[in-house]
């Protein structure tokens, strides 16, 4: 994959974050690095910088003494996350609850000695999804690790996080690579690397598509290339890739249309298949209802748009601490319906 070819390996490659990158390499040349969080935009190289940073502190042993913990799964998943990744099979215990499972292993680890280096570095991906009690139990452990373990939390909505893990970090901002011009000099350098011409049409199209977010205009592009029958890729090309890559947008605009129309097993189903199925986070679903809402509801009623952006931010807030997603989705749809009627 292209997003995995093109990662950045150093931090001087990290596109568009020239301030965080150079308080980070300061950090790297002393050798000391604080408990992180990074906050902005989804695709704006949060995970890569990580993964930079590591190669630079640890070399070749950089894999050993970092740890990814994707929250999102786990919130999602639970036990059975738990239960069939290997790196915790020493910590599952049938008996116990996910959340002291997780708690259990996250305690374990911070404790064991890093691999020739001075720290290990523990990151949580998407840290807003973690349950308010477990990021509690976070900020003990951050305070009794600090001689063997360093933190960094990333996430899109930086108030996710509690008060007690963003003031032990130093909180650092991410900028929307649309708004600066990274996005169009990253893009057209993978596209001539890769030999491939993107039209100025085309490229319009896809940052359109892509919203600041890297990672999905570099998964477009590579997908208009990969299928086309001619090298140059233009505006209509990016649109058919649209199409198919970005199914949960198009199924977001169905979900709105069958609660609308009342057809209530369709939003069941809708539901159950993105997020059983396809494996989307219920935050991810709503963000694109609120995005297929603003744009059905353009026209309308503002009073009415207002209600119904009402009920997402309840949604939204239920969704913080949700062991199943679909019930507040759907219940936020349903009455989405009841306004409709």
């Amino acid at each position: 994959m292209w997003t995995e070819k093109y990662r950045p390996k150093r931090l001087d490659e990290i596109a568009g974050q020239a301030q965080v990158v150079k308080r980070i390499k300061g950090f790297v040349k002393e050798r000391r690095i604080p408990n992180l969080l990074l906050w902005g935009p989804k695709g704006t190289g949060k995970t890569s910088l990580v993964y930079a940073l590591a190669r630079e502190l640890y070399g070749e042993f950089y894999a050993e003494n970092l740890m990814l913990i994707e929250t999102s799964d786990f919130v999602e998943q639970r036990k059975k996350w738990l239960r069939e990744d290997k790196r915790f099979k020493f910590f599952y215990d049938e008996q116990k609850s996910a959340i002291d499972i997780f708690k259990e292993m996250i305690r374990e680890y911070t404790a064991l000695s890093p691999l020739n280096a001075p720290f290990k570095l523990l990151f949580f991906s998407n840290a807003d999804f973690l349950p308010g009690n477990v990021q509690q139990a976070l900020r003990r452990v951050i305070e009794r690790s600090n001689k063997t373990c360093r933190f960094i939390f990333s996430t899109t909505r930086p108030a996710g996080v509690i008060p007690a893990i963003r003031s032990r970090c130093l909180n650092l901002h991410f900028s929307p690579l649309d708004k600066s011009g990274a996005m169009d000099a990253l893009i057209k350098s993978i596209a001539e690397e890769e030999g491939v011409k993107l039209t100025e049409g085309g490229l319009k199209t896809l940052k359109e598509y892509a919203r600041g977010d890297a990672g999905a205009a570099i998964n477009m592009l590579e997908a208009a290339a990969t299928t086309a029958t001619r090298k140059t890729i233009e505006s209509d090309r990016i649109e058919e890739v649209v199409q198919n890559a970005f199914f949960q947008r198009k199924i977001a605009e169905e979900l709105i249309d069958s609660a609308f129309e009342g057809r209530y097993k369709d939003v069941r189903a809708g539901l159950e298949f993105l997020i059983q199925d396809a494996r989307i986070g219920g935050k991810e679903i709503l963000i694109e209802i609120h995005a297929a809402l603003r744009r059905k509801m353009a026209m309308q009623e503002s009073k009415k748009f207002a209600k119904l952006v009402l009920y997402e931010g309840e949604a939204d807030f239920d969704l913080c601490n949700s062991l199943n997603a679909i019930i507040h989705l759907e219940e936020m749809l349903m009455k989405m319906s009841y306004l409709h009627s």
